[in-house]
């Protein structure tokens, strides 16, 4: 008797060690000091929301109109990120994607699924897909973690790009943390997470492009070496450190051109 209660024990040790080291797994993945950050106020979310209409209603802010092909293509890519992410990525919204003509790079979210990216970004850095995926998902995880600063008085009337981006602007501590998420949201999906690397990289060559994405560009520096710092400490095989090259799809050729045309 006591034998055989001493075997069913061993199987239930096993899997109680398995479901133990799985849920370290997800939560040390997944983990990020944000209590300052993340919003669960639904009126404040609301109104953080709106922004889109007063920025979209100023005078110095032009959205290109895009086809339904390209709508579709961007959609597609939003909603596969989401699925294969549904630990950290819960609920799917309606999407909307907004590219601003302009020749400043800069890209940044709003709660809701809501995303912006200008035509200067768009035509100067999206040279293949994977970058554009990497930098999607970023805004994916941002946008719908509600990570924004609680601190921000709700502006009324119009708003530019500039204040905007400031309002959406978070420290490099936090934005480091959902660098890391995005690594692992972007590998989830079947996509090459070190495309993000080289994103960030690309940032910090061309920091004078991006100040005003960033506001302090010595920031770009910063996140830079924290997420080298972050992947140097998954102690990858070698086999995952090669480059995955991926040819850019006819769709994303597609969506750069109507961009390219409609910015002119």
């Amino acid at each position: 008797m006591i034998g055989i209660l001493y075997r069913m024990k061993i199987p239930v040790l096993l899997i109680t060690l398995l479901l133990a080291s799985c849920s370290i797994f997800q939560k040390n993945e997944f983990e990020i000091d944000d209590s300052a950050f993340i919003i669960k106020n639904a009126d404040y979310l609301d109104q953080l929301s709106s922004l889109k209409e007063s920025y979209l209603k100023t005078k110095s802010v032009k959205s290109l109109k895009l086809s339904k092909r390209s709508q579709n293509y961007l959609e597609n890519y939003y909603y596969k990120i989401i699925e294969n992410n549904k630990l950290l990525l819960k609920k799917a919204f309606k999407p909307t994607f907004n590219i601003i003509k302009s020749d400043v790079p800069f890209y940044f979210s709003l709660p809701k699924g809501q995303f912006f990216f200008s035509s200067g970004l768009v035509l100067k850095y999206f040279k293949n897909e994977e970058v554009f995926v990497a930098v999607l998902a970023s805004e994916i995880v941002k946008s719908h973690r509600n990570l924004y600063s609680k601190s921000i008085r709700i502006p009324k009337g119009y708003i530019d790009s500039e204040d905007l981006l400031a309002y959406t602007r978070i420290p490099v501590e936090i934005k480091s943390q959902i660098n890391n998420w995005t690594y692992h949201v972007i590998k989830r999906s079947g996509h090459d997470p070190y495309a993000y690397l080289v994103w960030i990289q690309s940032m910090n060559k061309n920091t004078l492009d991006f100040s005003i994405q960033y506001g302090n560009t010595q920031d770009i520096s910063r996140e830079e070496f924290l997420f080298k710092r972050f992947i140097a400490g998954l102690k990858l095989s070698d086999s995952e450190y090669l480059k995955r090259e991926k040819n850019s799809t006819k769709t994303f050729y597609s969506f750069i051109g109507e961009v390219k045309r409609r910015s002119l």
